[in-house]
């Protein structure tokens, strides 16, 4: 569901969102436990009957006979390795996850498969993963596909993002391990009560579908993403959101100081002679926020000699920062009004970092929340719109963008 960025520390191309070790069954959702029960041997049956056992009747699903093959088969095919990497040779993916793998890279250009050097091989996770979620690691150009909760390959690439209650359990898979989400914290913001989603919200043209096809479809987006440098030229770009991305909390702290009509007041020095950008930038800074969250909800204790009016405009300040921290993309208005300066609007993504993006673009052209929680998230899923086999994600999508994927893709 998200891509490693490159760090100094593992020579990957994408920061890993935080990783949880691997959840025994009791500690699985209870819905999960539930969904496992109950799918029952007519499930498995009618599995059988489909197409979950590559032909081997009832060997091809219980034993997995045959899978291999196939997934030599389909390397030989699609030009990139498919199955498990030389260290698990006996890894295999089982039959239901080889057919989807099929469907989704035969609708996909050549150029993004087959051509594309930034995609070297799809492989099953170990049975030692400790992530709920699937992933591109750039580094060694591979998919790595995950069974969330450990529930049995089957019945993970039956998942439909369609099925309300489905939806739901996947939402609240991917936002488990996001930080500044609770039913506490949300209290404490105001917002208790106001859903948030991942794989809907703003818009829900993507929230149908195959759950394992979509997967694919967005991760092989985050290959292209690198393929093509989009997230490096292009994402400043109006038609792609307008993106912003900050290496400090320094400009945003400018920014929110200017739109509380502090703007004037930057260099007004705090009790510790530290002038009142800095004092901001310093509370904003994600890490210091989170381990020293009073640096920025007491902000104003640090200015006693202010009057009242200073006060008030510092408190929209702490307002802006407390929800930007709160991963508030996952709301349908993305944090609305509190977050919005001029016609940009400003959080914290999952990452840690402080992006920007253009308010407008994400209520006209949306296809997802997560699409808007980071650049590097707004191809994969913008990717997965454009391709999706319904017309109503691409329709979604700014014209001028749809424009440039059947441009690349022509």
């Amino acid at each position: 569901m998200h891509a490693r960025r490159e760090t100094e520390t593992d020579g990957a191309s994408s920061v890993a969102r935080p990783r949880t070790r691997a959840q025994r069954p009791e500690e699985r959702p209870p819905q999960v436990l539930a969904l496992q029960r109950t799918a029952g041997n007519a499930a498995v049956v009618q599995m059988m009957r489909n197409r979950n056992t590559g032909g081997h009747g009832i060997a091809g699903l219980v034993a997995n006979t045959g899978a291999a093959e196939r997934e030599a088969q389909l390397s030989a095919t699609y030009g990139i390795r498919i199955g498990p990497p030389a260290d698990r040779p006996n890894d295999h993916f089982s039959h239901s996850m080889l057919n989807r793998i099929d469907g989704v890279l035969g609708s996909l250009p050549p150029a993004d498969v087959r051509d594309n050097p930034e995609l070297v091989a799809i492989q099953p996770a170990g049975a030692d993963t400790t992530s709920a979620a699937s992933l591109y690691d750039g580094g060694d150009r591979s998919i790595t596909m995950v069974s969330p909760f450990g529930m049995p390959s089957w019945l993970y690439t039956e998942l439909n993002r369609g099925v309300p209650w489905q939806r739901s359990l996947m939402d609240k898979g991917a936002m488990a391990d996001y930080e500044g989400i609770s039913d506490t914290e949300d209290q404490a913001l105001g917002i208790a009560g106001e859903r948030r989603q991942v794989m809907g919200g703003v818009s829900d043209v993507l929230a149908n579908g195959n759950l394992v096809k979509w997967t694919l479809r967005h991760e092989i987006g985050h290959s292209v993403d690198q393929l093509t440098g989009w997230e490096v030229n292009l994402k400043h770009e109006p038609r792609f959101g307008g993106w912003e991305a900050y290496d400090d909390a320094r400009p945003v702290a400018v920014a929110i100081l200017t739109e509380a009509g502090l703007g004037d007041r930057l260099e007004t020095e705090d009790r510790y002679h530290m002038t009142l950008v800095d004092s901001v930038a310093t509370a904003l800074d994600p890490e210091v926020a989170r381990d020293s969250p009073q640096r920025l909800t007491e902000l104003a204790d640090n200015f006693p000699t202010q009057g009242q009016g200073f006060k008030e405009r510092l408190a929209r300040v702490v307002r802006f920062g407390r929800l930007a921290l709160a991963q508030p993309w996952t709301l349908t208005d993305g944090g609305g009004d509190t977050l919005a300066i001029g016609p940009r609007t400003y959080h914290v993504d999952h990452y840690g970092h402080w992006v920007s993006y253009l308010r407008a673009q994400r209520q006209q052209h949306a296809v997802s929340n997560y699409q808007f929680s980071t650049p590097e998230e707004w191809f994969a899923e913008a990717y997965a719109a454009y391709h999706d086999p319904k017309p109503g994600p691409r329709a979604r999508l700014h014209p001028e963008a749809r424009d440039w994927f059947a441009e690349r893709g022509a």
